[in-house]
């Protein structure tokens, strides 16, 4: 293995993802393969319904792919049992959703806090609070999401993603809620701390701003990428 071999964290090789429907077999994806290494953030583009969410949801142990190869830190969790793909969802993997997926009744700190709680780790206080100082918003630790902004919760949704320190980061339209400077902001703060934590990055998006912060961007269309 080559010490680029070495540092990819996710690879995907020939996956494929069908759903029966009353016509027939909807094929979504049609044998494709990605390798992301860590620090690097790969822009997936494509139009609505072209499979990026599948993509993701397959990347991270949430759906089975109909078949192929889903490899995070050299080991196979495509067809893996539940409780080793929990297990690796855990401990390898974080997540940043456009809805934000914060819980209402917490506050941002205990928000970030809550992904370390599901991982079955220890709270690691200090951490949380240097993780929402890069990201601009430990002033609203104590806030409830009722009292930030958009840009502000998708930060609050960033920390929470990077709180593990995963392997692997999956955004799923993480400006899409956003206003354009809130959208420029959140961009600019997910790449500094990419770089600082250096989780291999698939960014799923309709925005093409996102650009700036990629070190690669491909295309999903008919199944398969575009570069």
């Amino acid at each position: 293995m080559s010490d680029g071999d070495a540092d990819i964290v996710l690879r995907l090789e020939e996956l494929h993802k069908e759903f029966p429907e009353p016509a027939g077999v909807l094929h979504v994806l049609k044998g494709l393969s990605l390798s992301v290494r860590r620090g690097e953030i790969v822009m997936l583009m494509g139009p609505s319904g072209s499979g990026k969410t599948t993509l993701l949801q397959i990347a991270g142990c949430l759906i089975r792919a109909t078949r192929g190869r889903v490899e995070i830190v050299g080991k196979d969790f495509g067809q893996a049992p539940e409780s080793e793909r929990l297990r690796v969802r855990r401990k390898h993997l974080g997540f940043v959703f456009q809805n934000f997926h914060l819980v209402d009744a917490l506050t941002a700190f205990d928000n970030v806090a809550l992904a370390q709680r599901l991982r079955r780790q220890p709270i690691q206080r200090q951490r949380i609070m240097e993780i929402l100082d890069r990201l601009g918003i430990a002033e609203k630790a104590r806030k409830l999401p009722r009292d930030l902004s958009g840009g502000e919760k998708q930060r609050i949704a960033i920390a929470r993603g990077l709180i593990g320190s995963p392997d692997v980061l999956l955004a799923d339209e993480p400006t899409s809620q956003l206003d354009s400077q809130s959208a420029e902001v959140v961009s600019q703060l997910l790449r500094q701390a990419v770089r600082q934590y250096n989780p291999a990055v698939i960014l799923a998006t309709h925005d093409p701003r996102l650009s700036s912060i990629a070190d690669r961007q491909l295309r999903l269309e008919n199944g398969l990428f575009h570069e």
